[in-house]
């Protein structure tokens, strides 16, 4: 997430010659505010290209009125137009400035003596846009932090106490001031690491670090997320396997009379593709008409086993009793 940030540079001027150009980065690759907060511009280059692509012409209000007083409704005239920003051998940005009649007055007037930019910053601290700039007298240290465009505290007490809490946090960590945030992350997951390696200790009661009824309603949550993963893992199965078989059925390979027989040996996902694979490589055994066997059927119980299910028994890796057993309905 960018967010977006300021500090002062003065207006240099000669006379009564309003100033033709401004500085709004300093020279240098690392920038110092004056209320502590740091920034670095490595790319002076990109940054004032990517700023006049987002936009050609840039406003200078008064006290930063684009970002305090327009979003509540308030007006926030243009004292002047920056335009051209571009980087400097130094490594500054500079920019050509068409100033307001106001603007101009309350420059030659010395109405104001410095001129704030605001700009984007990643959460490395990188700038990354130049937005716009104000005139103002207000020294630094008491600068709000402007972000209205990134939803970032426009009134700058939670900022300082944000930048207070980070340097609590790097020294709870043991990270030198120079720490980044993605420094702070990583020294945290080590850290979180490091106690999931841990062993809880024997006999620890939970009651004491949660009420028993969270724990047993956590519990009751759990028990019953595996069982409805189990249900549905039955039932994805289940179709499956009836798929497979009355496909099997309907090309003529099994008997429609064995169905649940061949059902019973899809009780597992490795019995359902060893089943699927039998079907694959199984011809065409069953005549396009229905014929009876002949004779009586045989006495006592006994399942009798035609050559179809001698072939399924050898290629399941079964004897002939095992399938006549299943095919039976007995456990075995």
């Amino acid at each position: 997430m960018e967010r977006t940030g300021s500090l002062f540079l003065s207006l240099n001027f000669e006379g009564d010659a309003l100033p033709k150009t401004i500085e709004l980065l300093p020279p240098g690759s690392s920038i110092h505010g004056r209320d502590g907060r740091r920034w670095t511009n490595r790319d002076p280059s990109r940054v004032a290209r990517n700023s006049m692509e987002r936009q050609p012409r840039l406003v200078i209000d008064e006290n930063h009125s684009t970002d305090l007083s327009a979003p509540k409704g308030g007006a926030s005239p243009a004292m002047g137009w920056m335009t051209g920003l571009r980087a400097e051998a130094d490594g500054s940005i500079r920019a050509d400035v068409e100033w307001t009649k106001r603007g101009a007055k309350a420059v030659l007037n010395r109405e104001y003596s410095y001129v704030s930019p605001v700009f984007n910053f990643d959460r490395n601290g990188e700038v990354t846009t130049l937005l716009r700039a104000a005139l103002t007298n207000v020294p630094n240290l008491r600068l709000p932090a402007l972000n209205s465009e990134n939803n970032f505290d426009i009134n700058g007490g939670e900022n300082r106490e944000e930048e207070s809490m980070d340097r609590e946090i790097r020294a709870a960590l043991g990270l030198p001031e120079t720490a980044t945030g993605a420094d702070a992350a990583e020294a945290i997951k080590a850290l979180n690491a490091a106690k999931t390696k841990a062993e809880a200790p024997a006999g620890v009661d939970l009651g004491a670090y949660a009420p028993r009824a969270d724990l047993a309603a956590m519990e009751a949550r759990a028990l019953n997320a595996e069982r409805q993963i189990a249900e549905l893992g039955a039932a994805r199965l289940r179709a499956d396997a009836e798929a497979a078989v009355d496909g099997a059925i309907k090309a003529r390979k099994i008997a429609p009379a064995s169905r649940d027989e061949y059902l019973a040996l899809c009780a597992t996902d490795e019995g359902l593709e060893k089943l699927k694979n039998i079907f694959a490589k199984s011809p065409e055994i069953i005549g396009a008409v229905a014929q009876a066997p002949e004779g009586a059927p045989p006495s006592g119980g006994t399942v009798a086993l035609n050559a179809e299910d001698l072939a399924l028994a050898k290629a399941m890796d079964y004897t002939g009793d095992e399938l006549a057993k299943i095919k039976g309905g007995e456990k075995w």
